[in-house]
């Protein structure tokens, strides 16, 4: 494996749009504005916290090396990779918190939410083609496109360049979140979004999907509410079939909500809970290598993350790197990727982090990622798993079932972690007791972890006047014929989506 497979996606902080990012309101494409959102908390609190040593000892068995795997399996009916990765990059749609952990609060009013708690794709489109002119041709105004760069293909590997990569000011890439470009597999997820919507453009262009059109939209507007809507969808109806207990996502969507139930507007704010513990579940879902494509094969997750600071110029992305995106969202085949089983164990290399990789800088090496969690989550007053539960109305695991073996349950004991569990810790630990869509635990997350996920995706989704379930009900995906196919083929999940994205036939 050359040194560099990663090559270091860096990011551009894009200037006009973290200028408005940082002001106290934020302004809308019609003019108006409205104050930035913080943050919130689903259950009272602050709660007492724990002893920062034993959380540090706690992190440190999280590791997921064989003294501690100590025998667990992986196995079950597992999403694809590429689910662990949408849900990296809906995390960074909703939520920008860049609170460090020494300043860390326990009062979330004061904490203020840098991106509009909306699956929107702010963080993919910025403030538009007027207050983020730098990531657009705007060479056909109202026909915008998303400026794209070309990846490097070295004579001798008789690899074909390609449009697959991040557009490049001085060596810097520009996106409208540097998140995006923590690692290879986030960083090509994002390009794959922005060829959507140039692919929409394209097709809206040559006067297809007209029916598809609302009054007084032009062609940009049209194809970034259809990229959105697609992404929504796909949300709705794939991400949460794949990590959540069946039965908890079909009492709410019978039932509704029994916890976060925001008013349709500009208001909302997310939980702590969410945002600092539940939907922090995909750590343990990161494998320790992937399958990238036919040319390199295996990799490591060392190799694929950003190690240059982002203030470091950046060689474009080799074609031979480009991601394979049918081994991340294929759930058969010998060489597709699957996500790692729900669990209290963390990769190797998602546990220590280059500083590089991390979206809050650091001077000197971070703590473990595991350990970092534990302690903001015990800093900002979160209850425990048990508490929690008791507030949810869901009855929380035995004591006896916190660890994972009679060693497991000597450490927590000993700390008293088995009757007031860190929340981040126990949901994971519940994932996979109970976390049984098919097969097996950790499949899915469990009771308490499934309801508190849930209900904010759904309710971030409700609340949106925009979304198309509220502006369009009778909406569904487009159904066209792209890539190999001569048969229509609707756009209803990740994998559609992405081969969409990917298709390069000339338009008739």
């Amino acid at each position: 494996m050359s040194p560099g497979l990663f090559v270091s996606l860096k990011s551009f902080r894009c200037p006009h749009l973290f200028r408005e990012l940082l002001r106290p309101n934020i302004v809308k494409d019609d003019g108006t504005s409205y104050l930035m959102p913080h943050y919130s908390r689903l259950f009272g609190g602050p709660f007492t916290g724990h002893d920062e040593t034993h959380l540090r000892e706690l992190s440190a068995r999280m590791k997921d090396v064989p003294e501690n795997r100590r025998g667990r399996p992986r196995r079950g009916d597992l999403a694809p990779s590429g689910m662990v990765y949408l849900g990296q990059f809906l995390d960074h749609d909703l939520t920008r918190d860049e609170t460090r952990l020494e300043h860390a609060s326990s009062a979330p009013e004061k904490t203020t939410n840098l991106h509009t708690p909306r699956l929107n794709l702010e963080s993919l489109y910025g403030g538009g083609p007027k207050r983020s002119p730098e990531l657009y041709d705007r060479s056909q105004i109202g026909g915008e496109t998303f400026l794209l760069g070309q990846t490097t293909a070295p004579p001798q590997q008789k690899i074909a360049s390609t449009s697959d990569d991040f557009y490049r000011r001085n060596g810097r890439p520009v996106l409208a979140d540097d998140r995006n470009d923590q690692h290879l597999i986030i960083a090509q997820l994002h390009v794959a979004f922005l060829q959507f919507h140039n692919r929409l453009v394209e097709h809206l262009k040559c006067d297809r999907f007209a029916e598809q059109v609302f009054p007084n939209e032009n062609i940009f507007d049209t194809a970034r509410r259809l990229t959105v809507w697609h992404y929504q969808w796909i949300i709705r109806n794939e991400f949460l079939r794949w990590f959540i207990l069946p039965e908890i996502l079909n009492d709410i969507e019978k039932h509704g909500a029994r916890l976060f139930k925001p008013a349709p507007g500009n208001g909302m704010t997310l939980p702590i809970e969410f945002t600092q513990a539940a939907f922090r579940f995909g750590h343990s879902m990161v494998q320790r290598e992937y399958q990238i494509n036919q040319w390199v094969g295996l990799v490591r997750l060392r190799d694929l993350v950003r190690k240059k600071a982002l203030d470091e110029p950046t060689e474009s992305l080799r074609a031979a790197n480009v991601v394979d995106w049918d081994r991340f969202t294929r759930s058969w085949g010998a060489n597709a990727n699957f996500a790692e089983n729900i669990d209290p164990l963390v990769a190797e290399d998602m546990f220590d982090l280059p500083a590089a990789a991390m979206p809050i800088p650091f001077k000197t090496a971070p703590p473990p990622l595991p350990e970092m969690t534990l302690l903001r989550g015990s800093r900002i007053g979160l209850p425990s798993g048990q508490e929690a539960c008791r507030s949810a109305g869901v009855t929380p695991l035995p004591r006896g079932q916190i660890g994972f073996d009679a060693e497991d349950d000597d450490f927590l004991c000993r700390w008293g972690l088995n009757e007031r569990t860190p929340l981040w810790y126990y949901i994971l630990r519940e994932a996979e007791v109970v976390g049984v869509r098919r097969f097996r635990g950790g499949e899915c997350l469990g009771t308490l972890g499934s309801r508190i996920v849930a209900e904010v995706l759904l309710g971030v989704l409700n609340a949106d006047p925009d979304h198309y379930s509220n502006a369009d009900p009778k909406w569904r995906p487009l159904q066209i014929v792209f890539g190999r196919s001569v048969e229509a083929r609707r756009i209803d999940c990740l994998r559609r989506f992405i081969g969409f994205a990917k298709d390069r036939q000339p338009l008739q």
